[in-house]
């Protein structure tokens, strides 16, 4: 089997790359970043328009569309972000008709979700954002990729990722900046972490994308957005003092509420992930504390080599 993968030099690409790799499946990136996971093969492209062309006659039982802008905060060029997150999913989708694709997985995200008052897990007929550029780019993408699968007859999985963390995020994400800091014995400020949300460990994510791309091919899995999350909701607080805990650092360090919260930060986002499991039978292993352990041990082991 061989699988395209676009954006597989990112973080929960590289992740991605190395277990189909490790599975036996032949993998190939697109993009103008370098995958360097060994056996990975790359297709460099300035642009995601010119996929079809560098491709040329190469054919691909699945593509897995990981490519994403505006995910970085100060990422708010808005027409890098429709042209990526918007304009490409379908044009990936297009892509997969041509090169023969049994299935196409768009990875989405749980920004996509329009802000509400209910703290109950959202479900996939969820009202979607209109009001926010990088959610509303990433659910009108889902929705092209969607409607192109439909005149393509290509099956197409949206599948959106709720709150994925682990060794490789950018340094700016919350298990990052605490590890660094309390590894100097720093003080980390922090807002009060009363933000509520679906911590799903990178490695679950991967086999959630794997298995949904699986289960698209072979039928199983019909057309659609699903989620993919645990279904349990961790306060920001609360995480944050489970790496602590987990590095046996003083508490005291993390500074809640030495910063406001965003006017922009959800005070609760938990999926539901039922359709997903029901369709594919992915369910999550890792707890956010197996998680942040396993993820602490990686990065320990990282920052040993850089020495």
């Amino acid at each position: 089997m061989n699988v395209l993968l676009t954006g597989a030099s990112g973080f929960i690409g590289t992740r991605l790359a190395r277990r189909l790799v490790s599975s036996g499946v032949q993998t190939f990136n697109a993009g103008r970043r370098r995958c360097d996971v060994p056996g990975v093969e790359n297709i460099f492209v300035s642009d995601l328009g010119d996929l079809r062309e560098a491709v040329g006659t190469m054919r691909f039982d699945g593509l897995v569309h990981l490519a994403a802008a505006g995910v970085h905060p100060g990422d708010r060029d808005r027409e890098t972000i429709y042209r990526v997150n918007a304009a490409a999913a379908p044009a990936v989708v297009s892509l997969g008709a041509s090169v023969g694709a049994k299935a196409v997985v768009i990875a989405g995200s749980s920004a996509e979700y329009r802000a509400s008052s209910d703290r109950t897990p959202i479900s996939e007929d969820a009202p979607l954002e209109t009001q926010k550029v990088y959610g509303a780019s990433k659910a009108a993408g889902g929705i092209l990729a969607l409607a192109e699968g439909a005149a393509l007859s290509v099956p197409v999985a949206v599948v959106r990722l709720f709150n994925v963390f682990g060794p490789g995020e950018a340094p700016h994400r919350l298990l990052p900046s605490l590890f660094r800091a309390l590894a100097e014995q720093r003080p980390v400020k922090l807002s009060p972490g009363t933000q509520v949300r679906d911590f799903v460990y990178v490695d679950d994510a991967c086999a959630g994308l794997w298995t949904a791309l699986e289960a698209l091919a072979q039928g199983r899995l019909t057309s659609g957005a699903y989620n993919l999350a645990t279904g349990r909701g961790t306060t920001v607080k609360d995480f944050a003092n489970s790496v602590a805990r987990a590095m046996n650092a003083d508490p005291e360090m993390l500074e809640f509420g030495a910063i406001p919260l965003r006017p922009d930060d959800l005070p609760y986002v938990v999926g539901d992930a039922s359709k997903l499991r029901d369709a594919s039978g992915w369910l999550p292993d890792t707890s956010p504390e197996s998680g942040i352990a396993k993820a602490l041990a990686e990065l320990h082991a990282q920052s040993k080599d850089c020495r």
